[in-house]
């Protein structure tokens, strides 16, 4: 049995640059359970939540964020929710969604919540024919004033993403890092290729592989798929439907139940007509 996904962080304070390490071997096979597009279009799915999940990084304590893609070209639409403590949730539409686009053409929006504020920070980005690498790549400079790049596995389902770190200046001292990201990445790269081909799990592993080429362990935290549907919120929300179109609106009139399905963890919950007569 696999080893509940993990997101790694480490800091190489000579080069300047973070790395972010996503196992995400056991997330993704859940989710290939639960989805029944296959294929390129799974594969295409594969890469987008390997990419987005590592933004989990960027959280701080109690906040929550929203990945929204609206393609027009490919259609699809793609949904993921994380929080900071490491939960996720997911929805791609069509479900029977089977491509896999090299460049998408459309609208990304983020939602990002923030404990004891009222109303969730939220922007707009406009996506130009741009790879889904270059979707997160791009939220991170527009949204966070970022330099980064995400480079994917071959061979596992895991990922890493490399943040350039700022020129800083302590004690009147000024430390210039002189490297980009693509050029530590080729320094590093012979070393991380040889970990993805380990198909490894294991926490001590990953850690002390990544330690052993100069970097400094920050943490990790678990990443799991977790959905928070339940029979209750189903009713609420047909209960609103009725409110504002009655109950023909929901139910045929020889209709005594109706079978709904959760979008994101394909839960079926079956709804009396009489659930709703008081």
């Amino acid at each position: 049995m696999l080893s509940e996904s993990r997101l790694y962080s480490f800091i190489d304070q000579n080069a300047g640059f973070t790395l972010h390490f996503l196992e995400g071997q056991k997330l993704i096979q859940d989710l290939a359970i639960i989805h029944t597009n296959s294929s390129g279009g799974f594969q295409y799915f594969r890469d987008a939540i390997l990419s987005i999940q590592l933004m989990i990084s960027y959280l701080k304590p109690g906040e929550g964020l929203g990945i929204y893609i609206d393609s027009d070209m490919p259609y699809f639409r793609l949904k993921v929710e994380m929080s900071e403590q490491g939960q996720m949730r997911t929805l791609l539409l069509p479900e029977d969604f089977n491509q896999f686009p090299k460049t998408i053409k459309g609208k990304c929006r983020v939602v990002k919540t923030i404990p004891n504020e009222a109303h969730p920070y939220t922007s707009i980005i406009d996506l130009n024919n741009i790879n889904f690498n270059e979707v997160v790549n791009q939220i991170l400079k527009e949204s966070y004033q970022l330099k980064s790049e995400i480079f994917l596995s071959q061979d596992s389902d895991q990922s890493i993403m490399l943040l350039k770190l700022p020129s800083i200046n302590i004690n009147k001292v000024q430390t210039t890092y002189t490297l980009n990201v693509f050029e530590y990445w080729k320094k590093i790269e012979h070393a991380l290729e040889a970990l993805f081909k380990l198909h490894t799990t294991e926490y001590e592993v990953i850690q002390k592989s990544i330690e052993k080429m100069g970097l400094i362990y920050l943490g990790s935290k678990e990443i799991k798929f977790k959905c928070n549907c339940s029979r209750e919120r189903m009713l609420q929300g047909i209960r609103s439907l009725i409110r504002s179109g009655g109950l023909d609106h929901v139910f045929a009139p020889d209709e005594e139940e109706i079978e709904t399905k959760c979008d994101y963890c394909k839960t079926s919950y079956q709804l009396l007509k009489k659930e709703f007569l008081n």
